[in-house]
């Protein structure tokens, strides 16, 4: 395959609670078993041989089976061989060719393999770079404990799982109770309780994540115009191009009549525009057919994002609502101002 490993060194502990490094003690989780009885594997892709076997290190001790590459270009192809729990990507300057990658793998994973960029803490270039164009890839910082990249893997990890359990219905009796009937995206109390998971991990290990609020546009005049079944096929339609537009990693939700929801997770704030831009660009080129004739969808969006706002998972979606409204306005607004100035 020809890249340069340094020794994996399989993490030997046992699961102890607690382990003393540089003078002082630090607390570690018990190891998570995967299928086979084995630890969580990630790989950790490190062109600096020390800052890599730091990391390898770090990792081991708090319970990962750890693969650590110097090559970027080896971290595909070893990716598919070994099939990771999670993957650490080192960003850093010139080339930021950890970016590159975590678009490869993300394509590869349609979203559902958690991905994290170790970023320097001095590095400010670095850290604007992740977040501008990052692929709304989560950063962790490399500090001098290890402790919150520990953390943040777990987490990680824990959320993915707890996600597959209720989408499989292992935890809300069946996965029909967590589905919208017409559209078979997630519904309200699924999203609901998805934002209070994802806020507690938030609160916990750091990070962030965003909640998007999208309406589909004139739903109620063509619900009246063509009847309820022609609009119902319409929020299927809308269903679809949105399930295509945002990552696997993402939760797609219908809560109202007409109205969805995204929730983001590790999606911060500076991340949320381009997705937005996204979203919106693919609604404008979307066509949907009555009756021979194409009827353009269009679609009102609004953004709230944690921690910058806080409060109950219901107090964030109405925000993102309230936003998706404000944002409305304003443009009938400019609409009008515009149609008197001519």
């Amino acid at each position: 395959m020809g890249f340069e490993a340094v020794n994996p060194g399989w993490a030997s502990k046992s699961g102890g609670e607690k382990f003393t490094r540089e003078g002082g003690t630090v607390g570690v989780r018990r190891k998570r078993v995967g299928k086979a009885g084995q630890p969580p594997t990630v790989l950790v892709v490190e062109p600096r041989a020390a800052d890599l076997e730091r990391t390898r290190l770090l990792l081991a001790e708090a319970g990962f089976r750890v693969v650590p590459v110097t090559r970027f270009d080896a971290a595909v192809p070893l990716f598919e061989v070994i099939r990771p729990a999670a993957v650490l990507l080192d960003a850093q300057a010139p080339d930021f060719a950890a970016v590159q990658v975590a678009r490869r793998l993300r394509q590869l994973t349609h979203g559902a393999v958690p991905l994290l960029y170790l970023v320097d803490e001095r590095d400010a270039e670095a850290r604007r770079y992740c977040l501008e164009r990052g692929q709304c890839v989560d950063l962790v910082p490399r500090s001098g404990s290890g402790s919150e990249l520990a953390t943040k893997l777990h987490a990680q990890l824990k959320l993915k799982d707890a996600v597959l359990r209720a989408a499989a219905g292992e935890e809300a009796g069946t996965a029909q109770a967590l589905h919208d009937p017409v559209t078979g995206l997630y519904n309200r109390p699924f999203l609901l309780e998805f934002i209070s998971l994802e806020a507690r991990r938030a609160e916990r290990y750091g990070g962030g994540f965003s909640v998007v609020a999208a309406e589909v546009g004139g739903w109620s005049a063509f619900r009246k115009e063509f009847g309820r079944g022609m609009a119902e096929r319409l929020l299927v339609y809308s269903a679809v191009v949105l399930g295509q537009t945002v990552r696997d990693a993402d939760a797609v939700a219908r809560v109202g009549d007409c109205q969805f929801a995204l929730m983001l997770p590790g999606t911060p704030a500076e991340s949320v525009p381009e997705v937005v831009s996204r979203v919106a660009a693919r609604f404008d080129t979307a066509r949907f057919q009555v009756e021979g004739k194409v009827v353009r969808t269009s679609l009102e969006l609004g953004t709230v994002s944690f921690p910058d706002s806080v409060g109950t998972p219901t107090q964030l979606l109405s925000a993102a609502q309230q936003d998706m409204r404000r944002a409305r306005e304003f443009r009938r607004m400019v609409g009008s101002t515009s149609r008197l100035s001519v």
